[in-house]
C-alpha cells in the first residue's frame, strides 16, 4: 500500500480499537505488481460489525473494489479538459492579436489610398503608392503565415521527403538573399563537407533557413551573415544562420519563437516567421534555438536527424 494510504488506515484502526470509528469508505493505492512506482487504485469499504474488547474480539467486514481502470480514464479526461481550456484561451487571444495585427495595414492601406485620390503633387503620389504597396505585401504575409502555421499545427499540410544535396540548398540561399542584404552586408555560405546528403523535407529546411536569413537581415547593418551545417554525435545535422547584428536581450530570448513577437515594433514583418520555424522543425522531430548577445549577434539554429536515402 501507499505509504500515506497506509498511514491513514493504520490510523483508522487504531480509531477502531478506541471504538472512536465504525467504517472506513476512500480511495488507497496498491502497489502494482512487478513495479517500483506504479499503482493500482482500490476503493476500500470496512464496516465495524463486532465490538467485544473485552472479550479480545473486534471484527470487521471489508470489500474492495478495483477503480484502477476508472481513474484512468478520469485522469485522462482532466488532462484532455484543461487542454481544451487552455486551446480556448490560447485561441481568443490569437484572434484578438491577428485582429489587431491585420488591421495595422488594412488602416495604412485605406488611409494612403485616400490621400492618394486627393493628391496633385507627383512625389507625393509616390510617396503614398510607395507606401500602400508595402502595406500590401505586409498583409498577404501576414495572412500566408497565418493559414501556414494554422495548417501545419492543424497536421494538414503533408511533408515531403525526398533526397537532397545541402550544399545546393545552402548555397542558393546565400546567392538569392544577397540581392536583399544591404549594402556592406555580405551573405555567405560555410560548406560543412564536401559532399552532403540527407533525406528530408527540402522546401520546409528552405523555408526555415530563408526566414532565419531574412531576420538576419533586418538586424544586420554591416558585417556578414553566415549559413552553415555541422554534423553531430548520434547522427545529427545541425544548421545555423549566424550574424553580426545588434544581438537579442537575454529577456527576449525565450519569446522570440511566440507568435506575435517581434524584436523592434519598427521592423517590417508578421511575428509569426519564427513561430512557423519553431512547429516545421518540431513536425520534423527536431530542437530549434537561438544563441545571443545584445548588441554582438546572434545565430539562430535547428537540429535534425541527419537520415540518407
Amino acid at each position: 500500500m501507499h505509504p500515506d494510504d497506509r498511514k491513514r488506515l493504520i490510523a483508522f484502526l487504531q480509531c477502531v480499537r478506541e471504538n472512536k470509528m465504525q467504517g472506513f469508505s476512500d480511495e488507497v493505492r496498491i502497489r502494482r505488481e512487478g513495479t517500483n512506482d506504479k499503482w493500482d487504485w482500490i476503493y476500500m469499504n470496512l464496516l465495524l460489525t463486532k465490538y467485544a474488547p473485552e472479550d479480545n474480539d473486534i471484527e470487521m467486514i471489508g470489500v474492495n473494489y478495483d477503480i484502477t481502470q476508472f481513474k484512468e480514464t478520469e485522469d485522462q479526461l482532466i488532462t484532455a479538459r484543461n487542454r481544451a481550456e487552455s486551446m480556448d484561451k490560447l485561441k481568443s487571444a490569437f484572434l484578438a492579436n491577428m485582429s489587431h495585427e491585420i488591421r495595422t495595414p488594412l488602416n495604412a492601406i485605406v488611409g494612403f489610398s485616400d490621400l492618394l485620390v486627393d493628391s496633385q503633387d507627383p512625389d507625393e503620389r509616390n510617396e503614398y503608392i510607395n507606401i500602400v504597396h508595402e502595406n500590401n505585401e505586409l498583409l498577404l504575409q501576414l495572412i500566408n503565415d497565418i493559414l501556414d502555421l494554422s495548417k501545419i499545427e492543424a497536421g494538414i499540410v503533408e511533408f515531403a521527403f525526398a533526397d537532397f544535396n545541402v550544399n545546393s540548398l545552402c548555397s542558393d540561399i546565400a546567392r538569392a538573399m544577397q540581392l536583399k542584404a544591404k549594402e556592406g552586408v555580405k551573405v555567405t555560405f560555410t560548406q560543412g563537407m564536401e559532399t552532403c546528403h540527407m533525406w528530408s523535407d527540402r522546401n520546409r529546411i528552405h523555408q526555415v533557413i530563408s526566414n532565419f536569413v531574412s531576420n538576419a537581415i533586418k538586424y544586420t547593418d554591416r558585417g556578414r551573415i553566415d549559413i552553415g551545417y555541422n554534423i553531430l554525435e548520434g547522427n545529427r545535422i545541425k544548421f545555423y544562420v549566424t550574424d553580426t547584428g545588434t544581438g537579442i536581450s537575454a529577456a527576449k530570448k525565450d519569446t522570440v519563437f511566440d507568435r506575435f513577437v517581434k524584436l523592434n515594433s519598427f521592423v517590417q514583418g508578421t511575428g509569426l516567421g519564427l513561430s512557423i520555424c519553431k512547429s516545421i522543425i518540431e513536425h520534423l522531430n527536431g530542437t530549434i534555438g537561438v544563441d545571443s548577445e545584445l548588441g554582438k549577434g546572434s545565430t539562430f539554429w535547428f537540429v535534425l536527424d541527419f537520415t540518407t536515402k
